[in-house]
């Protein structure tokens, strides 16, 4: 992919450009903004529109509609979620997606990136609590307003929401919010700062991915795609859970090879005879 620029479509609407195409343009892939397809449609985070395929799922739509849009051999779709982790329900966890799709060889190329958010949501009808909450958050975070008979988006900073609240007739003539509302984080790319650090590092992952080619066919994407436990116990060599191998595997002519860790030995602390 250094010999010569290739061009792929991105279809977004969140201003993702800015954060895949730097990483992509390292290894010669040029990305063309596409807004023809209305990406909400296929869910939002609002809840507006029900999300009906999984983010794997809608990444690969969202890729294959790009090339549609544009006629381009090359589609590029992000797609992220929130939830699970390693503590659902007591930390807000991001997964984001990235596919690319090669249309002539109907090869999809994924890239993943994971980790927390430090987001959380307020229910309150007090505007100093509203103010106080939102200090503790980056200043660049969206955020919706929801209450009783509706739901606002894209508002940023404290005074985007007390406006807000004004133009909804939520204030009493004393200035007091006459309802609960909640402000809830708007998880849209452009208006989330911590989501956006992860789809960089999705891109940046799609980029090593793409220069990561096969040994036998040469098709990019020679990645590790699963591993087999049982490393050995450096104390008494008994197999623990740890990684023994990882397996790289080309998803166009099936050839496999084992990769082992960086460590030929699992510590005791792992391992179910040493440590029951």
């Amino acid at each position: 992919m250094k010999a010569k620029e290739l061009r792929a479509a991105l279809l977004t609407k969140h201003q993702k450009l800015a954060l895949i195409a730097p990483a992509l343009a390292q290894v010669g892939l040029k990305l063309q903004l596409t807004e023809a397809f209305d990406t909400d449609a296929l869910g939002s985070f609002s809840g507006e529109t029900a999300r009906t395929q999984s983010p794997l799922d809608c990444a690969k739509t969202k890729a294959k509609l790009a090339c549609e849009a544009t006629g381009l051999a090359i589609g590029i779709g992000s797609e992220g979620s929130f939830g699970g982790g390693p503590a659902p329900g007591l930390l807000n966890w991001d997964d984001e997606v990235l596919c690319l799709f090669y249309q002539d060889k109907q090869q999809f190329i994924m890239a993943y990136a994971s980790g927390p958010v430090p987001l959380s949501d307020l229910k309150t009808d007090q505007l100093a609590l509203i103010r106080a909450h939102l200090e503790q958050h980056d200043a660049a975070q969206g955020w919706l307003l929801s209450y009783s008979t509706g739901l606002l988006k894209g508002l940023l900073g404290f005074d985007a929401i007390f406006q807000a609240v004004q133009h909804a007739d939520l204030l009493s003539t004393s200035g007091q919010l006459t309802e609960v509302i909640r402000i809830s984080p708007d998880l849209r790319a452009h208006l989330c700062p911590a989501r956006q650090r992860y789809i960089q590092q999705a891109a940046a992952q799609l980029a090593d991915r793409l220069l990561a080619l096969c040994p036998v066919c040469q098709a990019a994407d020679f990645w590790r795609k699963a591993h087999e436990p049982g490393l050995p116990c450096s104390a008494c060599t008994y197999p623990t859970q740890r990684v023994k191998y990882y397996i790289k595997k080309c998803d166009c002519c099936g050839h496999t090879e084992h990769e082992p860790p960086a460590e030929p030995y699992a510590e005791p602390a792992y391992c179910p005879l040493c440590n029951p």
